[in-house]
């Protein structure tokens, strides 16, 4: 019963962290075969997922700020 509420916790979690369903299943697989150096590469891979999406994010970000601050300025002068 508490190995089955571990279980689901770990599953909650990665559902959480954005993790599609199939790594999901394929990460509790690798569990179940105690192979912890590929559970760890998966998780890598989506966490490198996740943060190239932050990066290209905070860029576009970047662009609005330089907009705003660009249109402050001429407003500004005016």
């Amino acid at each position: 019963m508490v190995r089955e509420r571990e279980k689901e916790a770990v599953r909650q979690n990665l559902r959480d962290a954005g993790c599609p369903s199939e790594a999901i299943e394929k990460y509790m697989l690798l569990g179940e075969e105690d192979k912890a150096a590929e559970q760890a590469a998966l998780l890598a891979g989506h966490r490198a997922t996740l943060l190239l999406a932050l990066h290209e994010s905070q860029r576009k970000i970047d662009c609005l700020d330089f907009l705003t601050f660009k249109m402050t300025k001429a407003a500004k002068k005016r």
